[in-house]
């Protein structure tokens, strides 16, 4: 961590676990936390970037947690894969843009691509793709399917995406709340494509993207459904466009950096703000992909 960057530089970071009584912060990533009597004016940090399906908070947590950092917009501190920056206030999904003055149709011959290396047979992910395939054409590149673009080849990859193709299967492995990674920011929206989406609900997509930019599966009751609809805009150029529009509205940005300096800035400030207790980090965090199932129910789930 770098805070030669940050308004308030003065913090230092060490991994010796042994030190943690002195510590003025304590970052959390994982179902570990120090045990035994806290100073009460040490700060705990719950820092996580994947979904709660691979990282655990301790069940026993309880409220010690005093800032949450991760992906979801309700986080005391935001750390998200992408951002969606507007340049327009706009009215939300809602929001009508005048159509692009480039084609994005234009030369793509090619209609559905996944990149994807988890192959879990069972996930929702892989059954929807796969049952999609049956009624559409959908070029699955990597250990899961039949086509090549090795990951040292990244921006020929992409390149293929933007010339080439008009759909991309953002399926997330996951299906949780706010869980929107680079899938959906940098494989799509930064490559010209539509991203067929699945992940977090529909209406955590529409407080995250930009308006009309992305298809959902649970917008269809079916992958049949869904695949009509795209060879409805594989037909006409004016609706694929019409997915386009938010672009001379605002722009998406990569996320690179840490959240660093804002825990470095409330360890030397906390005395002037009152912090954000979460009651219960685990029940928070945890329960953040309980009850989520797709519209889409196949007769092997």
């Amino acid at each position: 961590m770098d805070f030669s960057v940050c308004h308030a530089s003065k913090c230092k970071v060490t991994t010796d676990k042994t030190k943690w009584r002195e510590a003025d912060v304590i970052i959390l990533t994982d179902e570990q936390y120090p045990k035994g009597p806290r100073r009460r004016s040490q700060l705990w940090f719950s820092l996580v970037h994947e979904s709660p399906v691979h990282i655990k908070i301790a069940d026993d947590l309880g409220d010690r947690v005093n800032f949450t950092i991760s992906y979801r917009l309700d986080s005391s501190i935001l750390s998200p894969y992408g951002l969606y920056q507007p340049s327009v206030k706009s009215d939300g999904p809602n929001t009508k843009y005048p159509l692009p003055e480039r084609d994005f149709a234009k030369g793509k011959f090619k209609l559905v691509a996944w990149f994807v290396s988890n192959c879990l047979p069972n996930s929702p992910r892989t059954i929807y793709a796969h049952e999609l395939s049956r009624h559409i054409e959908v070029d699955i590149y990597g250990k899961c399917g039949s086509k090549e673009c090795p990951r040292q080849s990244e921006e020929s990859c992409f390149k293929l995406l933007r010339e080439k193709y008009k759909f991309y299967l953002s399926f997330e492995n996951s299906l949780c709340k706010y869980y929107v990674t680079e899938k959906f920011y940098r494989n799509a929206l930064q490559n010209d494509i539509v991203p067929i989406v699945m992940g977090a609900s529909l209406e955590e997509y529409q407080e995250l993207a930009p308006p009309h930019s992305f298809i959902h599966v649970d917008q269809f009751e079916s992958p049949n459904e869904l695949a009509e609809y795209l060879k409805y805009l594989d037909r006409n150029d004016t609706a694929y466009n019409e997915y386009f529009a938010w672009r001379g509205h605002g722009e998406v940005l990569n996320w690179h950096g840490e959240p660093h300096c804002e825990m470095c800035l409330l360890a030397h400030t906390i005395q002037h703000v009152k912090p954000h207790w979460v009651s219960d980090v685990s029940v928070w965090w945890n329960d953040a992909c309980k009850n989520r199932n797709l519209r889409w129910k196949p007769s092997i789930l």
